[in-house]
């Protein structure tokens, strides 16, 4: 995951608590396929790449051509390294700032805000028609398009959307599926509602997960804006 120009990879101990003060927050996920090793370079390629051009991830004119790009450099990266080959990622992110928030994803990997006691999804999943379940874990994990993911090159639609700021109380909520296969919707919701701040949101919702089953790796990132006005 990355936050800000900071990129965290690996198992976490604990819960990284960051305040962003001025300026762009720019919040990502990349959620790595192809095998465990493989996985984590393409998801670590790709959020290096956009780190470096968050620039245009804040522009809603360049965002989806600059995730593109990511997705080329990938396969330029299987076309030199043939262990590579069909290394892949999911992506979703946020790029807050005062004026807007832009939001961004490729995959099955969401976004979602908490607001007014209501959860809203902001992204769309990229999965065949019929795939999604509601009630439970996915019985399959097939995605419609990701960041490289396939032996040939293959262009990539993202979806882009722009919102109002983050307004005072409200939530970000980012998370790959390792989360939202094991918890629906109320029981995020709740989780938001009842936690006072980020970490124990977090905490929170990755102990349900846990609870539930935690079949596969879980990322999230919970962001929330203060009532200070120092603080964006």
């Amino acid at each position: 995951m990355g936050i800000g120009n900071r990129i965290l990879t690996g198992d976490m101990e604990s819960p990284v608590v960051i305040t962003a003060q001025t300026g762009c927050a720019l919040l990502m996920i990349a959620d790595g396929m192809g095998g465990h090793a493989q996985g984590a370079i393409a998801s670590r390629a790709v959020l290096d790449y956009l780190v470096a051009a968050a620039d245009r991830l804040s522009d809603p004119a360049s965002c989806a051509e600059v995730i593109e790009d990511a997705n080329q450099q990938l396969f330029k990266m299987m076309s030199e390294h043939e262990e590579a080959i069909g290394m892949g990622t999911t992506l979703v992110g946020a790029a807050l700032t005062p004026h807007r928030m832009v939001t961004f994803n490729v995959g099955d990997s969401r976004c979602s805000l908490f607001s007014g006691g209501q959860l809203v999804q902001l992204s769309h999943d990229d999965v065949p028609e019929g795939a999604n379940n509601h009630f439970g874990p996915r019985q399959s994990h097939a995605l419609a398009q990701a960041l490289g993911g396939s032996s040939f090159p293959l262009a990539i639609e993202p979806h882009v959307s722009v919102d109002a700021p983050l307004a005072p109380g409200e939530t970000l909520l980012l998370c790959s599926d390792g989360l939202t296969d094991m918890l629906v919707n109320q029981v995020i919701g709740d989780s938001l509602r009842d936690t006072k701040t980020p970490l124990q949101s977090v905490r929170k919702l990755v102990a349900k997960a846990f609870a539930a089953g935690a079949l596969d790796n879980i990322s999230l990132i919970v962001a929330r804006r203060s009532d200070a006005p120092s603080v964006p």
